[in-house]
């Protein structure tokens, strides 16, 4: 597994109510975080019950949210970038370990 403190933008969602209809605007945040990938089907399965293509776990100082997360580019607008799935996300007493995938789980019909 490779390690790194690496920037990350996490991604909320927050639903304002109107009249007709709902909206649903995004927040962005850029922390830095510890990140590692979390690769294994063994070790996906402790983990999630559940088998990714790729995974990661990244950990941040305090007490975060995240509906999902991004990595920032140069030069790149954050509502441009493309978003990654979080799949869990478990708090500690100063720091918040955020999980999260570059695609859906993999299932049986998926294999060949």
């Amino acid at each position: 597994m490779v390690s790194r403190i690496r920037p990350l933008i996490l991604i909320t969602k927050v639903t304002k109510h109107g009249k007709l209809d709902d909206t649903v605007e995004k927040s962005y945040k850029k922390v830095i975080s510890h990140l590692t990938e979390v690769n294994g089907a063994q070790v996906q399965n402790n983990l999630f019950g559940k088998q990714y293509d790729m995974t990661w776990v990244a950990r941040i100082r305090g007490n975060q949210v995240a509906d999902s997360v991004a990595f920032p580019q140069e030069s790149v607008k954050n509502e441009e970038l493309p978003e990654l799935d979080v799949i869990q996300i478990r708090k500690h007493a100063n720091r918040t370990d955020i999980y999260f995938a570059s695609d859906r789980e993999v299932n049986a019909d998926e294999l060949d």
